[in-house]
């Protein structure tokens, strides 16, 4: 594992476990806003729908970092060692494709919707698909890191 995976690795953990716990504070104090004092806090329902999309695109770059992604080897283990090498390599480089073309789109949206504020927050969409590029672009190191392992073995 490079320098780099091992700092992005370190950062993911500690920014998710920071969205989680604003999410858990955003959806508990309107959870006792609500209930309690009968008041709806009228911004937290789209704060914690944002932190939402931060943490499922941060927790998969996470997850793939971890080799945790649901996968069928069942066909894939019977192949000879060499060709289980290659079939890695290339559901990596596909899963490469894939990411940067997300992440290229997604910068892409994120740009275009600068000036569009949110309903609630006022805040511009592009700090909502940043989330996404932010995901993607951590996978695709990841992926990278990946692939450079699996070529030099």
């Amino acid at each position: 594992m490079t320098a780099l995976v091992r700092i992005l690795d370190l950062a993911l953990d500690r920014v998710t476990v920071a969205l989680l716990t604003i999410l858990l504070l955003v959806v508990g104090a309107q959870i006792f806003a609500r209930y309690v004092l009968n008041h709806s806090l009228f911004w937290s329902e789209e704060l914690a729908r944002y932190l939402f999309i931060y943490l499922v695109f941060l927790g998969a770059a996470i997850v793939l970092r971890r080799d945790g992604h649901i996968q069928v080897s069942f066909f894939v283990e019977r192949f000879p060692l060499r060709l289980q090498h290659g079939v890695v390599i290339l559901g990596d480089l596909l899963m490469l494709g894939f990411t940067g073309i997300v992440f290229t789109q997604s910068v892409h949206l994120a740009v275009m919707v600068w000036t569009v504020p949110t309903a609630a927050l006022l805040i511009p969409w592009t700090l909502v698909y940043l989330g996404i590029a932010l995901g993607m672009g951590a996978m695709v190191l990841v992926i990278l890191d990946r692939l450079r392992w699996h070529l030099t073995r």
